[in-house]
């Protein structure tokens, strides 16, 4: 009896030596999954860099990280990525400008030499990356943010000023601290941003603006964009966005990355050409739009310094227009009388133009006007089976001349105005 138990005991192991140990990876994938939907966005940050194979998973799994806005401002220099996560408990009412929002994140990559600085809130450390290209990083970390969101809105804006004032408010109380994680490149002058080296915040400035230059803003900006179409296209399928706010210096700035958007489901569209100061803008065209799959379903479309030739037909089932025609005419104009007072969606048009012609005969066939404090020409049209008038605006802007076109109760028409 006894030798048989010993038998078996030798048989089931029970001698061996100790277990082998055991990693949090070989848990069930359903397990890994359910510790990760408990942690914040910060944290998973964090699991990604204790071993590869933590971060292949994480970048394997579906994350819904819960984000609702996304804003990146470019600098030549610098990326300032704040992430915002919807708060619940606030009123759909509130102002989605302000900062009423839980779990707002702060990811910052800057340009150092042919190296990155990258600081993220929360983190009490400043993490140097030698040898890696700050757009590089940046595309690396945003392919996994963005891979299964959703977002409620997206601003991507341009900064023309270098401002290395403010990467020393991000940076350099870091360095104070003694925070910035250990390398050693004396090709670069790192060795002299240690505490005993610079003294001062503006030598710490000063150190940034040798080791990087004066970048120039176009060939950074056709850079940046180039990173984030490659951050789009990673994807593997287009990215819901609700309202986008771009600024770009090139049509193809925008159209390069639109064709990774899915724009069917694209509400607000406001895109912006850089005013570079000190320069001459040659006029450029963004007629390419109209060719972007589902660009109807845009129901608000803003495209600020491009002028568009498409026939202003083709946008008429929007809410909200605000474009630039290189010549308005008499006819285009009592077009959009006729069709704005019939439609269904409209609420507010501004049309801007270069030229425009045929303005007195214009004005005999609108009839008489009224003029407001600041100058601008008004008729009222009564919009039919409503108490809403098709309110008819037209002034003179800087070098443009526009007609505005907005939807208005009858009750606001001045007393004194002919409603026709």
């Amino acid at each position: 009896m006894y030798r048989s138990i010993c038998s078996q005991m030798l048989c089931l192991k029970w001698f061996k030596s100790p277990p082998e140990e055991v990693s949090i990876m070989d848990m069930p994938d359903l397990v890994m999954r359910k510790i990760l939907g408990n942690v914040d966005f910060l944290t998973i940050m964090k699991l990604r860099k204790v071993c590869h194979a933590f971060r292949n998973f994480i970048d394997d799994t579906k994350l819904d990280y819960g984000f609702n806005r996304v804003c990146f401002v470019f600098r030549p220099s610098l990326i300032r990525v704040v992430i915002y996560r919807s708060n619940p408990m606030v009123s759909s009412n509130t102002d989605p400008i302000t900062l009423n929002y839980a779990n707002r994140i702060i990811l910052n990559y800057a340009k150092y030499a042919t190296s990155s600085l990258v600081n993220i809130t929360g983190w009490d450390r400043v993490k140097f990356l030698e040898e890696e290209d700050f757009l590089d990083v940046f595309s690396r970390d945003f392919k996994v943010i963005l891979r299964n969101q959703r977002l409620g809105s997206m601003k991507l804006e341009i900064e023309e000023n270098q401002d290395y004032d403010l990467l020393d408010s991000l940076f350099y109380k870091e360095f104070l601290k003694g925070n910035f994680t250990f390398i050693s490149n004396k090709k670069y002058g790192w060795w002299s941003c240690r505490r005993n080296r610079l003294k001062s915040q503006w030598e710490f400035v000063d150190h940034l603006r040798d080791v990087n230059g004066e970048p120039l803003l176009k060939p950074s900006v056709d850079q940046f964009y180039d990173c984030f179409k490659t951050v789009l296209k990673s994807r593997g399928n287009l990215i819901r966005i609700e309202e986008l706010y771009i600024e770009i210096m090139e049509s193809y700035h925008f159209m390069d990355i639109a064709r990774f958007i899915d724009m069917k489901h694209m509400k607000c569209l406001d895109i912006v050409r850089l005013d570079q100061s000190g320069f001459k803008k040659e006029q450029q065209f963004l007629d390419e739009i109209v060719e972007l799959d589902g660009w109807e379903c845009i129901q608000e479309l803003t495209i600020s310094n491009f002028h568009v030739t498409i026939p202003l037909e083709r946008f008429l089932h929007k809410s909200h227009l605000n474009i630039q025609i290189p010549t308005i005419s008499m006819e285009d104009v009592l077009l959009l009388k006729m069709r704005l007072l019939t439609s269904p969606v409209f609420e507010d048009y501004t049309i801007y133009s270069d030229d425009l012609k045929d303005m007195d005969r214009l004005i005999s066939v609108l009839g008489r006007f009224q003029v407001d404090d600041d100058q601008e020409k008004h008729w009222y049209y009564r919009i039919p089976d409503t108490k809403q008038v098709l309110d008819i605006g037209h002034a003179h802007d800087y070098n443009h001349t526009y007609f505005s076109f907005f939807r208005s109760e009858i009750s606001d028409v001045p007393k004194n105005a002919i409603i026709y």
